[in-house]
């Protein structure tokens, strides 16, 4: 069998909402094509930005491969829109084979790098190969595994992926061992960013520009430096001149620096934890033509449940999650993180992903709830044990949840450790613990980017959340496309919470942006804060 896609806007554009912001921030309303042009983005970040795509895994290396790279797919966010859709970018159409193992795609021909070399098939072939050498240790490693011959390249054991090949100068192959509806997706990651010939698997500091800018410098822990791609061939605005980061300066200097308008904004956190609330109380939130804005983010904060322990095992332990969620005061949860940082919730997918519903209280506890699913638990366990981290905040938010599950009688033991050896201790079988932390996010705009993850027993907390029916469940929305796909994760979503709940989600994460008088257009966007081609300078 074999479908032909034509990826047009209006045929592969999964629509992805954003629930915080009236977008675009309008500093300046309308089309990004009525937008000014010219000037210096000026951004203020506190450590050094990664430049290379291959390596580069936080939001401030993302937000310039943003900028530098044309990718087969990407997800767009529009002035004015209430989400972001993955579109094609550099690929034209493609067609699916082989029971949903064989992908080719037709490239478009107007893309050039910044040298004036074109993108082509063999630019993304090199781009697959290089972040397979071990040597760079490159996070894409873990998004590859399911391409022919890429294990043989990642082991050391070859220098080229079989699975990926260029079939003409702007025709790609690339071949799998099993179906993955959410290639698509995956391949919006910066990670496969186009590179030149010869580009060495090593860290590098000069990528070549695909996108409408390239990085014309680089200082190490001091400035990063991007200009116009004079041959970009795409379709995003490129608005500004140049985009410049300068590094090193401390929050409460950096925001200094953006209210008497020598920056624009800060990188993330945005603001200083004290002066969150005063910017809001200055300028409101969200206003049009304002300079506070926050946005949620992809990320979600949740106590998991240990699935392999008593107190959670089988469906007789489900009154007991339940009793759980009524339980826990979210209001006092989420008032644990920075002010403007989080917003409460019982759900687990990140906004962008999910879909309104109302399951648990957001206001505080139900303990009438609460006793009543308890007390039809099979197991009504009296003492648990959570894992968590050693923060400020997460210290808080275990007082919390003891007294929360003290009211059902359940003596709660916390033992706190530094965040990677809470996740490598979530991986050892038969380790004693009821409940874990867990700060999550997707990588990709997609449900399977925010679920496979966390039921892969070689994922990063193991099986703590293997579950025969969540895996049912998510093999069953990971074979649908489009639309359909989307609601299937969203449904599924609020029927785990309602019906089996993994854990008790308490926040979402949001980014929020103090913006310069001379800010003229902000466009927010869901996955790496905002549509960084599409912001200008007032003329």
């Amino acid at each position: 069998m074999k479908r032909t896609v034509q990826v047009g806007l209006g045929v592969l554009a999964v629509a992805v909402a954003v629930v915080a912001s009236p977008g675009p921030a309008d500093l300046e309303a309308g089309s990004a094509a009525q937008a000014p042009r010219g000037g210096t983005l000026r951004i203020g970040s506190l450590s050094d930005v990664e430049v290379d795509p291959g390596i580069g895994y936080t939001s401030s290396p993302w937000l310039v491969s943003e900028a530098t790279c044309a990718r087969l797919f990407a997800y767009r966010a529009e002035p004015g829109a209430t989400g972001a859709s993955l579109v094609p970018e550099v690929v034209r159409t493609y067609a699916v084979a082989d029971h949903g193992r064989t992908y080719t795609f037709e490239l478009r021909r107007s893309f050039r790098f910044h040298t004036g070399a074109r993108v082509t098939a063999r630019t993304f072939v090199d781009a697959f190969n290089r972040v397979a050498q071990p040597r760079l240790g490159s996070p894409a490693m873990g998004y590859l595994r399911e391409i022919v011959g890429a294990v043989t390249v990642m082991d050391g054991r070859a220098a080229s992926i079989d699975g990926i090949q260029a079939l003409g100068p702007y025709r790609l192959e690339i071949r799998l061992t099993r179906a993955l509806p959410d290639l698509p997706a995956r391949l919006s990651m910066p990670f496969f960013c186009p590179v030149l010939a010869g580009t060495p698997p090593t860290r590098i500091d000069n990528p070549a520009g695909s996108g409408p800018y390239y990085v014309a410098e680089r200082i190490e822990n001091v400035r990063v430096v991007l200009k116009r791609n004079r041959y970009y061939g795409g379709d995003r605005p490129g608005n500004v001149d140049e985009i410049v980061w300068t590094i090193g300066e401390s929050l409460e200097a950096c925001q200094l620096a953006v209210d008497e308008d020598r920056e624009d904004f800060c990188a993330e956190p945005g603001v200083p934890r004290t002066a969150a609330r005063a910017l809001a109380a200055r300028y409101g939130i969200n206003r049009p033509g304002g300079r506070l804005f926050v946005n949620p983010k992809s990320g979600t904060w949740f106590f998991a449940f240990n699935r392999m322990r008593p107190a959670f095992k089988g469906p007789g332990q489900i009154p007991l999650a339940k009793a759980i969620n009524y339980a826990v005061d979210r209001h006092a949860l989420a008032g644990t993180f920075a002010p403007l940082s989080a917003r409460r919730t019982d759900q687990l997918l990140p906004p962008a992903l999910a879909r309104p519903a109302s399951i648990y209280p957001l206001g505080g506890a139900d303990p009438t709830a609460a006793r009543r699913w308890y007390g039809r638990a099979q197991l009504k366990p009296t003492r648990l044990v959570l894992y968590t981290w050693n923060f400020p905040h997460t210290v808080e938010q275990a007082g919390i949840l003891a007294f929360d599950l003290e009211q059902l009688g359940i003596d709660l033991e916390v033992k706190y450790f530094d965040p990677d050896v809470v996740a490598e201790r979530s991986r050892r079988p038969g380790e004693p613990f009821d409940l874990v932390m867990i700060p999550w996010g997707p990588d990709y705009l997609d449900g399977a980017g925010f679920f496979m993850p966390l039921v892969d027993a070689d994922g990063p907390y193991g099986r703590v959340l293997d579950d025969a029916r969540l895996r049912q469940g998510v093999a069953a929305a990971n074979r649908l496309t489009g639309e359909a796909r989307r609601r299937a994760w969203a449904d599924l979503d609020v029927e785990l919470m309602r019906n089996d709940p993994p854990g008790v989600p308490i926040a979402h994460t949001q980014r929020i942006f103090f913006v310069s008088k001379s800010l003229g257009c902000f466009v927010p966007h869901p996955m790496v804060g905002v549509e960084i081609t599409q912001l200008c300078k007032k003329p």
